[in-house]
């Protein structure tokens, strides 16, 4: 069991929603409504979050150990060791390529899959060594949205790539702004020039200074954010009505609200507070999915029905918070 828990924390479960429904997502919105093949799209999303959270500490082996926060990670600490992780993501790879083969072949489905993945390695490779690599990340993220649509066709929707752009915009942000910043002071004294740090931020007493540049930076990141997640209502893609209430547009409007306060938040909780800052930043991926979620619910109650949009919202609330409390306790927080 221990040896499971360890694998577990490797992959990172709590996390594995957000990517493994981006293909689904992508599909959904290209007008797929066959269960069965959103099945498998998710079996391959999930396969690609193996992918690139297994070989990001793969490759960021040397650097964690030097980290007092995730030197008890599984390939930190020695417990798995790397040829394991290695070939896990290798196998993450190949599954996902013979699916696709299989179930959904066409050139064009083929080569973004392939883009997809090579985009989240090179983002493995160097994000410790060049600024604004979470644009790469995102756009993975970005491509693995439109790998699923094409599944459907070779022609892909307006809507499929507004949802595809949702992705993009979150993972710059979680990964570009939430993660990194907690890390300042350790990627400083590294020499690992992430976007905050190239904005300037930096410690001065075990505290974040922060230049005004790098706070209208990351509210800019987060306002483009929610307003494209509105463009679908705005489009008519999905409407803001449900059985003729506004329950889709009230929700946007109340998670829009709690996005921008754990924005906040990230920004001004101290940094002896990592803790805190953590359980910020994971709440605020998963209003994120809980937004997409908020404004397809029209969409997908039309086309899917209503049984699998409650399975939706309640899978993207339960799953984390399960995930958490079976790796980490009570304190839920995670080596990251």
């Amino acid at each position: 069991m221990r040896l499971i828990r360890e694998y577990l924390k490797l992959i990172r479960p709590y996390g594995i929603l957000f990517l493994g429904f981006a293909p689904v997502f992508g599909a959904v919105c290209n007008g797929q409504d066959d269960v069965f093949s959103l099945a498998l799209l998710l079996l391959i999303g999930v396969l690609g979050h193996i992918f690139v959270f297994v070989q990001n500490d793969y490759y960021d082996v040397e650097v964690d150990r030097q980290s007092k926060y995730v030197v008890q990670r599984p390939l930190t600490s020695g417990t798995l060791p790397r040829a394991h992780a290695r070939l896990l993501f290798i196998c993450s790879f190949f599954l996902s390529v013979v699916f696709t083969g299989v179930f959904f072949f066409s050139l064009r489905c083929f080569l973004t899959l392939l883009l997809s993945f090579f985009l989240m390695t090179l983002y493995n490779r160097y994000c410790k060594k060049f600024p604004g690599m979470e644009y790469v990340l995102g756009a993975a993220v970005f491509t693995y949205g439109i790998f699923g649509a094409f599944t459907v066709s070779d022609q892909v929707s307006v809507f499929a790539l507004i949802i595809s752009c949702i992705g993009f915009l979150q993972w710059v942000f979680s990964v570009g702004i939430s993660a990194n910043l907690k890390d300042v002071e350790f990627d400083t004294k590294l020499g690992i020039r992430t976007t905050p740090v190239r904005f300037g931020v930096h410690v001065v007493n075990h505290e974040l200074k922060k230049p005004m540049s790098f706070v209208l930076y990351t509210y800019g990141i987060k306002l483009l954010h929610l307003i494209v997640a509105l463009l679908p209502f705005l489009f008519g893609f999905s409407s803001p009505l449900l059985f003729g209430y506004p329950f889709p547009l009230f929700g946007f409007l109340l998670l829009a609200g709690f996005l921008l306060f754990t924005t906040q938040v990230i920004l001004t909780t101290p940094l002896d507070k990592r803790d805190q800052m953590l359980r910020y930043e994971g709440a605020h991926e998963g209003l994120a999915l809980l937004l997409i979620a908020c404004v397809l619910a029209s969409y997908l109650v039309e086309h899917l029905g209503n049984l699998f949009v409650f399975f939706l919202f309640v899978l993207f609330i339960a799953w984390p918070l399960f995930c958490l409390r079976f790796l980490y306790g009570k304190s839920l927080i995670p080596l990251e």
